[in-house]
């Protein structure tokens, strides 16, 4: 008999396990702070909490994110694609008090308020494209990301590669106060002491 259940326990492990480690890949969880601003490094007494889940066929993220303390208004806050300590183009819109970019639905406003939330969720029609544009056959600019459904896909590889950043940007620090690079909770179990 006790072979038989620590037979089931471990066949229910092994079902269990990949499942569990499937859905940590899912859930981002990151804390933002002007130290790992770019390319000058920000000493802010802002911080912010961002939290997000990519859904199982990943088509969707849905996130929240709370800012606190911010020296000045928030003007916009972004999802960019680049690798930490760079910089990169913004890919998805979380929210913006300025001009809203063409072609993607309207992003909500980011409160005024200090502390905030703000909350959403964002799909292939958020992707802003970042395409390569090649004026010469020697010489590109751009980052390859794609509009639509398949840009979307590759943000999503981007945030699972730790490839992909949220920014928030105010009115003392327009190009940035506080940000955190993205990637799955399982691989940023320390996201508060690394920022």
């Amino acid at each position: 008999m006790k072979r038989i259940l620590v037979f089931a326990a471990v066949a229910l492990l092994l079902i269990v396990a990949p499942v569990a480690a499937d859905e940590d890949d899912n859930v981002i969880r990151v804390h933002l702070v002007g130290y790992n601003e770019t390319p000058s490094t920000i000493n802010s007494p802002g911080s912010a909490d961002f939290k997000a889940r990519i859904s199982a066929d990943g088509t969707a993220i849905d996130y929240e994110m709370t800012y606190q303390n911010l020296s000045s208004t928030v003007l916009q806050s972004h999802i960019h694609f680049g690798r930490p300590a760079l910089t990169g183009g913004i890919v998805l819109f979380l929210c913006t008090n300025l001009t809203p970019p063409a072609g993607v639905p309207t992003p909500q406003s980011c409160p005024e308020t200090n502390p905030a939330t703000i909350s959403g969720t964002l799909t292939a029609a958020n992707v802003i494209a970042l395409p390569v544009n090649c004026p010469t056959p020697t010489t590109c600019s751009g980052q390859a990301i794609d509009s639509g459904a398949t840009g979307f896909a590759e943000i999503v590889k981007a945030i699972r590669h730790r490839a992909a950043y949220v920014n928030i940007h105010t009115t003392n620090h327009p190009s940035g106060e506080i940000r955190a690079p993205l990637g799955p909770l399982a691989r940023d179990h320390h996201h508060h002491d690394d920022h």
